[in-house]
C-alpha cells in the first residue's frame, strides 16, 4: 500500500512539473513571437514610408502596405499565456506600433523626425523585454543595452 501511494504521489509531482515547464515555454515562444512580429512590423512602417511616393502630400492617407496578421496572432497569444505584467507590456508594445501606423500611412510632418518615431516602438519593445526577462530569466537581472545600435544623436548619422 505504501508503494502505491508513493507511486501515486511522485507521479502526481511529475505531472506539476511536467505543466509547469509547458506553460513555461509556451511562454518563452510566445514572448519570443512578440517580437519578432514587432520587428517586423517595424520594418514594414520603415518601407511603407521610404515608398511613399513624392506625388501623395502629407496628410493623404495611402492603403497600408503591412500585413497585420502575425502581430494580431502573436498578441492573441499574449493574451492567451502570459501574465499581466507581461500583456500589459505588450498591449503598450501595440499601441506605439498603432500610432506610428497611423503616423506613416498620413505621412510624416517636417516637425517629426523617423528615428523619434521609431524610438517609441523600440522603447516598448525594450519595455518588453525587460518585463518578460523578470518572469523568464533565471537570474533576472535588467539589460544595460538592448542592442549595439548607435543613439539617435550619435554623430554617425548625420556624417
Amino acid at each position: 500500500m505504501t508503494t502505491l501511494i508513493g507511486v501515486f504521489a511522485g507521479s502526481v509531482v511529475s505531472r506539476r512539473a511536467q505543466d509547469r515547464h509547458w506553460v513555461r515555454d509556451q511562454l518563452a515562444a510566445t514572448c519570443a513571437r512578440v517580437l519578432r512580429e514587432s520587428s517586423g512590423a517595424l520594418v514594414d512602417l520603415s518601407e511603407m514610408e521610404a515608398s511613399r511616393p513624392n506625388s501623395v502630400p502629407q496628410g493623404v492617407m495611402l492603403p497600408t502596405a503591412v500585413d497585420w496578421r502575425p502581430w494580431n496572432e502573436a498578441l492573441s497569444m499574449v493574451n492567451l499565456v502570459a501574465d499581466t505584467d507581461i500583456t500589459a507590456a505588450a498591449h503598450a508594445l501595440d499601441e506605439q506600433l498603432w500610432r506610428l501606423h497611423i503616423i506613416v500611412k498620413r505621412g510624416l510632418t517636417p516637425e517629426e523626425d523617423w528615428l523619434v518615431l521609431r524610438g517609441r516602438v523600440v522603447s516598448a519593445q525594450n519595455n518588453f523585454i525587460s518585463v518578460a526577462r523578470r518572469e523568464l530569466s533565471l537570474a533576472g537581472d535588467p539589460l544595460q543595452r538592448f542592442s549595439g545600435r548607435p543613439a539617435p544623436d550619435d554623430p554617425i548619422w548625420t556624417s
